[in-house]
């Protein structure tokens, strides 16, 4: 039997892009999302995809969602929860119900996720998981305390989650994107001046494509050395590591 993975936000941009490439591969994918008409739509042209339409803040469906994995498939090679959200306000005009459904949805979400996954791949010897943090949760950046909140509570979840299961062929990996063209950051590059600004943060001069970020998360599932574990690898161009080289005009 192929391999079997579950990708969280599947109907995202980088779910989208990791369910084909790992579909090439040969995987079987199961893909979820809120949306199930959305999920359909986007990964409609990927062969023998599987779709299980879930709130990934919802335990109970979560946990049926994964107990459905085990009762058709029998076993569970892969996690990439490719969940996110933008939220950029100051601290201070962020509700607390902001906060919390931020929290909510990138970091209790991943918890659950991991829940209810880990215990599948012990029984059918080890696995990958990938979850997905941003460049905010290392650069202090304006506008950005929840969801730097969140994806660093992430980060710290994914070390102990590596260390609980590395004995138990279980790697734990997470992929720190910069801001990537998507759906989700549309708002952000809607003109021609937002964009520049966020082309210009990044060293390299743009923002990243979809592919970029999902050719890496698909590797760390199916092609990255067992000895990868506890990591976080950023795919940013150069936003977390390097300073943008500065130009005067004469």
């Amino acid at each position: 039997m192929s391999q079997v993975v579950w990708i969280t936000g599947a109907s995202g941009g980088i779910g989208v892009e990791v369910a084909k490439l790992l579909a090439q591969k040969g995987w079987t994918i199961v893909a979820s999302a809120r949306d199930g008409e959305n999920l359909e739509r986007t990964t409609s042209g990927i062969e023998g995809i599987h779709i299980l339409p879930v709130d990934v803040t919802d335990e109970v469906a979560m946990r049926n969602v994964a107990n459905q994995i085990k009762s058709e498939y029998g076993r569970l090679d892969g996690l990439v929860h490719a969940v996110g959200s933008i939220l950029l306000r100051p601290l201070h005009a962020t509700s607390l119900d902001q906060f919390q459904d931020t929290l909510n949805l990138n970091l209790t979400s991943a918890f659950i996720a991991m829940k209810y996954s880990v215990p599948i791949m012990m029984r059918s010897g080890g696995g990958r998981v990938v979850l997905f943090s941003s460049v905010a949760a290392k650069v202090g950046m304006p506008n950005h305390s929840s969801i730097a909140s969140a994806k660093a509570g992430l980060e710290g979840l994914a070390m102990a989650a590596a260390a609980d299961y590395a004995k138990r062929g279980i790697r734990v990996n997470v992929l720190a994107p910069g801001l990537t063209e998507t759906p989700l950051s549309a708002h952000l590059l809607a003109n021609e001046n937002a964009r520049a600004i966020s082309e210009n943060m990044h060293p390299v001069g743009r923002v990243g494509m979809p592919k970029e970020v999902g050719s890496t998360a698909a590797w760390m599932v199916s092609e990255a050395p067992d000895w990868l574990t506890g990591t976080v690898i950023p795919v940013d161009g150069g936003l977390s590591n390097i300073r943008p080289q500065e130009t005067r005009k004469a």
